[in-house]
């Protein structure tokens, strides 16, 4: 199950399209020169040998990698399915974001869902610029979670945030995940952001929930749950209190817009 891009003559015109999203069983693939587009590509089952810039490596299962745009790139293997995200993104962003021109990486814990979310919208009522404003903040959520580099404990709590919403979070779990008390915690991160580490976790929670509103078809119930609200009723309250409506009239909103 795939879908592509076929207006590419937008891909030099918008600073971010998302050219296509797919899984499925992988061919044996050798690129010289390259991809037109910048790709994540990781293994759901079996392993595949891949080469990249001349060097050699496995993938297996949970396993990913990002590779740039016009970099030289093969792979191969049996029972080897796979999914993939491909994309265009000015230069200046990536070198930025520190990737290199290409990194190997675990897959994160919500990429699953989230890409089944993307590939379900990407196939079906979309036009270029929904399905590249439903693609980038996935694509920043992989960066977010996958590159390593050195970050001030605020930004190692907002990576945290970002990629485990989902879960039941405290604040001690937070504590303890940057080596801290959570008193110190709460000092640092409010002098830094002005809002507390939970006021945070709820902000990112209530925007997570109005993209699986507006780009999924899953019950008012279960995306509540799938961003870490304990019962149906606590993330409806938040999310009027964030938003000013329910989280079904704002999923009707959204798609009394789209129709349009």
């Amino acid at each position: 199950m795939m879908f592509h891009e076929i207006h590419k003559e937008l891909f030099s015109v918008l600073p971010f399209v998302l050219t296509s999203v797919g899984e499925g069983i992988q061919k044996s693939t050798n690129r010289p020169a390259g991809f037109d587009s910048h790709h994540f590509l990781w293994v759901y089952k079996g392993m595949g040998k891949f080469c990249v810039n001349g060097e050699h490596f496995l993938l297996r299962e949970g396993e990913g990698v990002f590779i740039r745009k016009d970099i030289s790139h093969s792979y191969e293997g049996s029972d080897f399915y796979t999914a993939y995200i491909t994309f265009t993104m000015d230069k200046k962003t990536l070198d930025y974001l520190g990737t290199g021109d290409w990194f190997r990486f675990s897959v994160p814990a919500f990429l699953e869902r989230e890409f089944k979310h993307l590939l379900q919208f990407a196939m079906g009522n979309s036009t270029v610029l929904s399905r590249s404003s439903a693609g980038y903040p996935i694509v920043m959520d992989i960066f977010l979670s996958v590159l390593t580099r050195k970050n001030s404990t605020v930004t190692k709590v907002q990576q945290m945030l970002e990629c485990r919403y989902g879960e039941l979070l405290t604040l001690d779990d937070v504590a303890a995940e940057v080596g801290m008390d959570r008193f110190s915690l709460c000092r640092h991160y409010m002098a830094e952001r002005g809002v507390t580490v939970m006021e945070e976790l709820n902000r990112i929670r209530i925007e997570k929930a109005k993209r699986y509103l507006k780009y999924s078809n899953d019950p008012i119930k279960r995306v509540g749950k799938l961003c870490g609200f304990e019962s149906a009723s606590y993330f409806g309250k938040r999310f009027r209190e964030a938003v000013g409506c329910t989280p079904m009239e704002y999923r009707k909103r959204q798609n009394e817009d789209i129709a349009r």
